[in-house]
């Protein structure tokens, strides 16, 4: 049975520890945030998680609007007015591969798309292999995958990412973190 603890990030399947998506690309240098002081990353992780909840349990009609920070308002307004009346497959739901053993949360999954929600100024290049991810988790090779950026002002930007060879890359990137986790030495 998968597990997946949000305190620690990490996937466990029959007490098993798994790789995530995440882990991986942080693995091999296509996340690195090296550069950036960690207090402004652990509260830009802080607000990215807190809209992705408000947008979670909006999606599920559980919202409670009268508790919500005024700062999260505009980027569940730029949610609320890219999702319409859609309903989705897959809200958050973690999965895990059986043949290559990691796991992942796709944001949102309908039919054949994969959307990711975004609360950043960017939407880094990575996130064309994080999604590459996310629909091999969902087994969805044709996937549209799609990073949907919220914005401060209420608004929303698509980011479509089309190249197929980005499910190859991250199966590469996989190969590569396995082999690295394999073989280090303390």
């Amino acid at each position: 049975m998968l597990k997946f603890d949000p305190a620690s990030h990490r996937y466990t399947l029959d007490g098993q520890v798994l790789v995530s998506v995440t882990q991986v690309l942080k693995g091999v240098g296509l996340i690195d945030f090296n550069g950036i002081n960690p207090d402004v990353l652990q509260r830009a992780a802080a607000f990215g998680t807190a809209v992705h909840q408000a947008c979670h349990l909006d999606d599920l009609g559980d919202l409670d609007e009268q508790s919500l920070d005024e700062n999260l308002k505009p980027y569940l307004e730029a949610w609320r007015s890219f999702r319409g009346d859609m309903k989705f497959d897959a809200i958050e739901q973690p999965l895990w591969h059986p043949v290559y053993g990691f796991a992942g949360t796709p944001d949102r999954i309908k039919e054949n798309t994969i959307w990711d929600i975004k609360t950043g100024t960017t939407v880094y290049t990575s996130s064309a292999i994080q999604l590459a991810g996310y629909s091999i988790l969902a087994d969805i090779p044709t996937a549209r995958r799609l990073a949907v950026q919220l914005k401060p002002d209420g608004k929303y930007q698509v980011h479509e990412f089309k190249e197929r060879t980005d499910r190859q890359v991250f199966l590469s990137c996989l190969t590569a973190y396995q082999w690295r986790i394999k073989n280090a030495t303390t």
